[in-house]
């Protein structure tokens, strides 16, 4: 869902387990759909109209990307892949990545904290699949995956990726 909204030249900059929906198709979980694009960034038309104003900070600050939590002009996709990071690591955990009691100290937190890998609130996390949700949580986007495509394939590439079926 995110290489088909990345190559269209969206940018989600929101997104959460809320904004994703496992569609069922004949029984069969088989469509993830990614929605409320009410934060989108265009980037593929420059008279799109923005969203935001410049210096803003736009998104849920649970999953919010460092650049994002420090109002930078400069947030591309992988700002999302950072998101979706996120999202796997709460999946694996049962909690964020980081906690605040407001906003300001999430974003402080995204922006500059150290996440504790996965394998250390839950054990029995494998070492593969901990490594692709630390790299998502890069504080630098120039060191997590380069789009969506690539961290498809560094998750299928995990070696627990065979043991999921319709059923998981």
């Amino acid at each position: 869902a995110l290489t088909e909204a990345h190559q269209s030249g969206l940018i989600h900059r929101d997104l959460k387990p809320a904004n994703i929906y496992i569609a069922v198709l004949g029984g069969e979980c088989d469509v993830v759909k990614v929605l409320d694009y009410g934060l989108v960034k265009v980037t593929t038309d420059p008279n799109a109209p923005q969203l935001s104003a410049e210096y803003t900070v736009s998104g849920t600050p649970a999953y919010m990307s460092p650049e994002q939590a420090t109002a930078s002009t400069e947030i591309d996709f992988r700002a999302d892949l950072y998101a979706l990071g996120g999202i796997l690591y709460t999946f694996l955990t049962g909690r964020t990545p980081f906690s605040g009691s407001n906003a300001v100290q999430l974003m402080i937190a995204h922006a500059k904290e150290l996440v504790v890998p996965p394998s250390q609130i839950q054990p029995g996390v494998p070492a593969d699949l901990e490594a692709v949700v630390l790299r998502c949580l890069a504080k630098n986007p120039d060191d997590r995956y380069a789009d969506a495509r690539e961290l498809a394939a560094a998750l299928s590439a995990c070696a627990c990726a065979a043991d999921w079926d319709s059923e998981k």
